[in-house]
């Protein structure tokens, strides 16, 4: 019999829902929040950004840029987060069918933080943000 679960996502929470079949309700399994991602920038930055001189000898300092904005950061650390905790569950064996219903912007990093094996239990992804439907909602729109 396949165990399903669905998971519907964005940048600051994830549900996680089992389903026996079509008819049946979704049952929540987990809700993840990553709160860090609700944050303003000039929250999640401790330290003032590093200093540098002129490579050509100048003698001139410049404030260096962060790489990647911290509130990206903390968006690849929930997805990062949540990857695992499918890897997980797929290892123990709570689900052999896996849907994926997130929001376009973390819909690609949260595949990217799963293994291959994981991926290829994937049966369905949708790009949509349901985070804040109902149970019933998400189920009608994923059977529809």
């Amino acid at each position: 019999m396949k165990k399903k679960w669905v998971v519907v996502a964005e940048s600051s929470r994830a549900r996680i829902f089992s389903v026996e079949s079509r008819t049946s309700p979704l049952k929540e399994v987990d809700d993840m929040v990553n709160a860090a991602s609700r944050l303003k920038d000039e929250e999640l930055v401790t330290d003032d950004a590093g200093r540098t001189f002129d490579s050509h000898g100048q003698g001139g300092r410049h404030a260096m840029e962060p790489r990647t904005e911290p509130k990206q950061t903390e968006v690849m650390h929930f997805a990062h987060d949540l990857g695992e905790r499918l890897e997980n569950a797929r290892r123990v064996g709570d689900y052999n069918d896996l849907v994926i219903i997130s929001s376009p912007g973390f819909l690609g990093k949260l595949k990217q933080s799963l293994g291959s094996v994981t991926q290829k239990h994937i049966s369905q992804t949708i790009n949509k943000n349901l985070i804040h439907k109902s149970e019933s909602e998400i189920r009608d729109y994923l059977f529809h």
